[in-house]
């Protein structure tokens, strides 16, 4: 299922804070989406108003003397689909990197919008001279293939820090504070919460900027 571009486009104007909490309220819990410890390491280190938002291309990576899982017929890099965000779980632990200066060079050319690492990233100042959105848990000077090794894509994906579930085609979205993932049949009731709570939130803060109190003000806008 996939979801219209007009609809992904609305979904960009919320953070993933702001998608979170609309995901918390839709019963996702305990964590809303939300994959922990994964910061942007490009264009900036954690700065910015990066965001990027699209359909998760999936790639899963087992420990490189792993004989008995499968082997992709092509480079995961080659295989990821133009306006998708790549995904990318890697074993724990792992101190090599997953994805480098190259793969980036070839995923911008396949105008891919960017990739979320569960795992480790070099080639630092590559990615930042071509400006391509790079999200990882950490860098590493080591290369992939010393350690892991590409097994499946474009199937279901546990990070390591958490129990969401990224599933292909699920939307990412990840800017400055985080990396989301929201399963497909929720992102219209996204946008309606985010839609609803945001104008909340503006109301407050304008409050808040002119003197009232934030107990005040959150009765008064938004009854608690």
């Amino acid at each position: 299922m996939s979801v219209p571009t007009e609809t992904l486009n609305a979904l960009k104007q919320f953070s993933s804070c702001e998608i979170a909490d609309a995901l918390l309220k839709l019963g996702q819990r305990p964590w809303g989406g939300y994959i922990p410890d994964i910061e942007m390491w490009s264009p900036h280190y954690c700065d910015g108003d990066t965001r990027i938002v699209g359909p998760a291309f999936t790639v899963k990576m087992v420990e490189r003397d792993n004989t008995t899982a499968p082997t992709p017929s092509e480079h995961f890099a080659d295989a990821a689909t133009e306006n998708s965000v790549l995904v990318i779980s890697a074993p724990k632990d792992v101190k090599g990197a997953v994805w480098g200066g190259l793969m980036s060079a070839r995923a911008k050319a396949k105008k891919v919008q960017g990739v979320v690492i569960d795992g480790r990233v070099r080639d630092l100042r590559e990615h930042r001279s071509m400006e391509y959105p790079v999200f990882a848990k950490s860098h590493s000077t080591l290369p992939q293939n010393a350690f892991v090794r590409p097994s499946e894509l474009q199937v279901p994906i546990t990070m390591s820090s958490s129990p969401v579930v990224v599933t292909p085609g699920d939307i990412i979205v990840a800017d400055l504070d985080g990396v989301i993932s929201v399963p497909v049949k929720l992102v219209d009731q996204v946008i309606q919460s985010c839609t609803k709570y945001v104008a909340i939130d503006d109301q407050c803060m304008e409050a808040l900027q002119q003197g009232f109190g934030v107990k005040e003000t959150f009765a008064k806008y938004r009854g608690t």
